[in-house]
């Protein structure tokens, strides 16, 4: 996949209910959750069921807080033990 990664992006709403945004180049999807905790365990489950993907938590401004890139191996390029 040649390019910038998908983006995970999640964010605190002003009424305070987190938002879990996904933009990529074939897809804009949006999942909110009343916990950090939640929307970040989604993003990261969603991070790693792709090739490769960019999570970051934003702070209200929009400035990034922390950002980690998932790099996974291709299943089909993986070996058995």
């Amino acid at each position: 996949m040649a390019g910038e990664p998908p983006l995970l992006s999640v964010t605190l709403s002003k009424d305070g209910v987190w938002s879990v945004n996904e933009r990529g180049p074939s897809r804009v999807a949006v999942a909110y959750f009343p916990s950090k905790w939640g929307a970040l365990k989604h993003a990261v489950r969603v991070a790693r069921a792709k090739r490769r993907c960019r999570v970051a938590v934003l702070e209200r401004d929009g400035g990034v807080r922390v950002s980690h890139e998932y790099d996974n191996p291709d299943p089909g390029e993986v070996e058995a033990p």
